[in-house]
């Protein structure tokens, strides 16, 4: 009876052992998953933000040569887009705080809406588990 109790003791503690060598493994892949969601957003981002930073720029260039010719002047119409450019950096610089503002809350809001998603993933997974 007593190496009965102490086999069924072992073979608990290789489970429980096992079980939480499990569970430290899902944490794990839920992390790199969340992380490599995380970074294929942001790269998303970057990705569309340089693609707009082109296209505005070839825009101001249309534009600085529109204006070259309508004034008859390179100076003049390119001046007139880097007062632009002066303009829009001033208004960056007055907004700092609320830019910076607004991107930490999109990233925050990013991290918990993966957070969210991977809470649920674990859930659906332990309801569709068989009870033992």
């Amino acid at each position: 009876m007593k190496k009965d109790a102490e086999q069924v003791f072992r073979d608990l503690k290789e489970d429980v052992t096992k079980y939480v060598e499990l569970r430290f493994e899902l944490l794990k892949l839920n992390i790199y998953e969340q992380a490599s969601k995380i970074i294929a957003f942001l790269s998303y981002g970057l990705l569309l933000s340089a693609v707009t930073l082109i296209f505005v720029l070839f825009i101001h260039l249309v534009f600085g040569f529109f204006l070259s010719k309508w004034f008859g002047s390179f100076t003049l119409g390119f001046g007139i887009i880097l007062i632009l450019y002066a303009i829009q950096v001033v208004i960056i610089i007055l907004n700092r705080e609320r830019i910076q503002r607004s991107v930490m809350n999109k990233i925050i809001q990013a991290f918990n809406y993966y957070e969210e998603k991977a809470e649920e993933a674990i859930s659906e997974k332990e309801n569709d588990e068989p009870k033992k």
